[in-house]
């Protein structure tokens, strides 16, 4: 199941709590004696009913260790995490079924602090070293918004309504932030554009596709990023869409739930996953990479490799394949349960 996707709403009601009974946070030494400040970071979803993990794998060394913010801190995440962002020295973890953005150490991954406040959290994005952007869902999965974060106090200080159900973010330039509006539980087609002076939704621009949720910058498109749509998922299972944004150009039909948009390290080169398979992109033509089932995908930035989350099932854990750019298998690792979104830390 598509948990990024299909939430119950019934479940978002969930407040945490582990938090105010354990001391994760404070001068305690670390437990282990890993530096996380490096590597290949994968956030699990988790199982209904369970708790989201995050994975650590060593590309150096080949070693991956399982639940690292249960085995640092001695708790739990909480329902649904969705996705990792590092920022300053700090890790910020979405966790949406516990409404939660939960901080910790990036070297050690302690625990640091929760910010509270928000709604179906979903990604975080960092504007500078003061405030930060996280897009969220709402209550009902529909009214969508993003909530500016002051990272020094760690509160929210604004929130910007923008179409239905807000996913990632790109960071154009200092003062403009796209937000591509995925439809949540409904179905939008837009991307909002926020203008970070003022901090207001300046304009909503249609695009090609239904549910736009990713971008990535390639070197043939100057400022402006590609977007990828994942489609419909109702009766008529539209398909996707991927293509330039502002200005568009012809754009290319994509496999329905594409997902995971991401860039070569020369940025000639563009990836996506869908209908089980790795697919690659330019200008010009999409073309099949190679078959790999995946919930999630990421380009490591210096030697191209292609990590691909397979969720196997949803049911137990998951393991994250790699392929070089040929498409050739070099290696995997497991995971925890439902493998989603990777970042590879250099």
């Amino acid at each position: 199941m598509k948990v990024r996707q299909f939430i119950p709403a019934i479940l978002f009601g969930i407040g945490v709590l582990f938090f105010a009974s354990c001391d994760l946070g404070g001068d305690n030494p670390p437990i282990t004696q890993n530096d996380y400040s490096k590597g290949v970071f994968v956030v699990n979803e988790g199982p209904f009913g369970g708790t989201g993990t995050i994975t650590w794998y060593n590309p150096d060394n080949g070693e991956a260790v399982q639940d690292v913010f249960g085995i640092e801190n001695g708790g739990t995440l909480g329902q649904f995490a969705i996705s990792l962002a590092f920022h300053n020295g700090k890790g910020y973890i979405c966790v949406t079924g516990v409404n939660l953005l939960v901080v910790v150490d990036q070297t050690t991954f302690r625990f640091l602090d929760t910010i509270g406040g928000l709604i179906q959290p979903r990604f975080f994005q960092a504007i500078d070293d003061d405030y930060a952007y996280v897009s969220q869902w709402g209550k009902d999965g529909i009214d969508g918004s993003v909530a500016k974060i002051d990272l020094k106090t760690n509160q929210i200080v604004k929130v910007i309504p923008t179409g239905k159900g807000p996913e990632k973010m790109f960071l154009k330039d200092a003062n403009t932030l796209l937000v591509a509006n995925s439809g949540g539980f409904d179905v939008d087609s837009t991307i909002s554009v926020i203008d970070l002076v003022s901090e207001t939704e300046t304009s909503r621009t249609t695009v090609g596709g239904k549910a736009p949720c990713c971008f990535a910058k390639a070197n043939f498109t100057g400022a402006n990023p590609w977007v990828l749509c994942k489609g419909t998922f109702d009766a008529a299972m539209e398909p996707g869409f991927l293509d330039k944004f502002d200005p568009p150009g012809s754009g290319f039909t994509v496999p329905n739930n594409a997902d995971d948009l991401c860039a070569s390290p020369a940025g000639n080169q563009l990836y996506y996953i869908g209908d089980g398979k790795v697919w690659a992109a330019n200008q010009f033509a999409v073309s099949e990479l190679f078959s790999q089932p995946a919930y999630g995908l990421a380009c490591h930035p210096s030697n191209g490799n292609l990590y691909c989350a397979d969720p196997k099932g949803f049911s137990a854990a998951g393991e994250v394949v790699i392929y070089n750019p040929g498409g050739v298998k070099v290696g995997s690792f497991a995971t925890g349960i439902g493998p989603g979104e990777i970042i590879i830390v250099e």
